[in-house]
This record gives C-alpha cells, sequence and structure tokens, in this order.
C-alpha cells in the first residue's frame, strides 16, 4: 500500500510542476533584447581607461552565474567572438530574481576560460570567499546547428561535488520548461583552465552550461523569442526554487 501512495505522490508532485503558471512575459524578452544590444555594441570595444572590461553585480541570493564571454575576448593572441546572449541572460536574471552575477562587459585581453591568472578570475576568487555560493553556473553559448538544447559540463559528473541534488533538479526543471533535449560532458569543462575547473579546485560547486544559440536569439523571431522565455523561465524557477 505505502508504494503505491509513494507513486501516487510522485505523480501527483510531476503533474504540478508541469501546470505551473507562467513567470516570463514579454517585457521581459524586450528588455533581455535591449541588455544584449549594449553587449554587442561593446563587445569588441577596449575598457575605458580605469575601468575594468567586466563587472560584477551582487545579489541576496546564493546561486552565482557567470558570463566571462559575454564579449569577445583574447585567446593565445587570437581575439575570438563572444558567446551572444549569455551577458543579457546574466543581466536578466539578476534583475528578476536577485542573483548575483559576473559578466564582461568590453573586450577581454585574457581568457577566463582557458587561463587562471587574470583579473577575472582574481574577482571571482574573491566574491566566492566571500559569497559562499551553494551553486554556481558559468553560462556559455554553442552552435545553433549543435543537437541539443542544453549541454551540461560537470567535469564528468564531479564538478557539483555534495549538490546533484541542484544538478537534478536543473535539469528536470528544464525538461518541464520544453528544454528536454539535454547533453551530459559534450563540452565537460576538464579541457583548459575552464571556470567550472577553477571553482572546484576551491571546492565550489559548479556547472559549465552550453546553451544552444538558438535559445539566446530572441530577435529572430517568434520562436527563438518563445525558446528564450523557456530558458529564462526555466533559471527562475531554478532560483527560486532552490535558495529563500
Amino acid at each position: 500500500m505505502r508504494y503505491y501512495l509513494c507513486i501516487i505522490a510522485m505523480l501527483f508532485c510531476i503533474a504540478s510542476q508541469s501546470q505551473q503558471t507562467a513567470i516570463i512575459i514579454p517585457a521581459n524578452i524586450d528588455s533581455f533584447i535591449s541588455f544584449n544590444k549594449t553587449f554587442e555594441l561593446n563587445e569588441s570595444k577596449q575598457a575605458p581607461p580605469g575601468k575594468a572590461s567586466f563587472e560584477f553585480k551582487p545579489g541576496t541570493r546564493k546561486i552565482l552565474f557567470i558570463a566571462g564571454h559575454a564579449t569577445a575576448h583574447k585567446r593565445n593572441g587570437e581575439k575570438k567572438s563572444a558567446d551572444n546572449g549569455t551577458g543579457a541572460l546574466a543581466v536578466s536574471l539578476n534583475k528578476l530574481v536577485n542573483v548575483p552575477v559576473l559578466y564582461t562587459t568590453f573586450l577581454s585581453e585574457s581568457d577566463p576560460n582557458t587561463e587562471d591568472n587574470n583579473a577575472f578570475k582574481d574577482t571571482l576568487a574573491k566574491i566566492v570567499s566571500k559569497l559562499k555560493p551553494i551553486f554556481v553556473i558559468d553560462l556559455h553559448t554553442s552552435d545553433p546547428s549543435r543537437p541539443y538544447e542544453i549541454d551540461f559540463g560537470t567535469l564528468d559528473g564531479i564538478s557539483f561535488l555534495n549538490r546533484k541534488d541542484l544538478f537534478e533538479k536543473l535539469k528536470n526543471i528544464f525538461k518541464n520548461e520544453g528544454l528536454a533535449n539535454q547533453s551530459k560532458d559534450f563540452f565537460s569543462a576538464e579541457k583548459h583552465k575552464t571556470i567550472t575547473k577553477f571553482l572546484h579546485g576551491k571546492k565550489v560547486p559548479c556547472i559549465q552550461l552550453e546553451i544552444n544559440a538558438n535559445n539566446l536569439n530572441p530577435e529572430k523571431g517568434n520562436l527563438q523569442a518563445q525558446r528564450t522565455a523557456q530558458l529564462l523561465q526555466g533559471l527562475v524557477r531554478f532560483v527560486n526554487t532552490s535558495v529563500k
């Protein structure tokens, strides 16, 4: 009898999750587009004298979002394009659920995802030491031709440390939002000196979130706008149900 009651409770929980009221409204996507235009405008510009090429916005939540490729960056002396939309996503989340976010704002002379000796990671180390986040999500963009909606980089299953519960919650929330085509460790964050590897070394639970670019281009049309709304809504729900 207890077994059947557990099954019924589980099914009720799943049904409740799938019938939640929508959170994101068109104005939120309009704001996303506006934020993204600023990032695109400054993507390849040098930071003004005396100003850093990145910015930290504080928040009251214990989940930290990072967008170290929100603008163009130099890797081995060559300029690499930005992960378009990741900066706008970080700023949107800061506005909507008051999470702390660290993101680039101008051309980065050093790639924080392949090098450790730079101001971005120095600042990140200070932030996590003070904030002590329960989870960190490092935002990246995957080519639109990738077959997945989301790829989770987990250092082959160890980056989230003892917070596998939050990792599983994030996966399930994305599925409920329509982002069911998921991949794990296609980009494992194991290569290079990634943010995820850097934080794992500091015993901070972290994942590298590779987002299909189709989910971060709402300007391209109605379908892309809906995909961005689904992605943003999933992350908002994740924050709201993970920390109070």
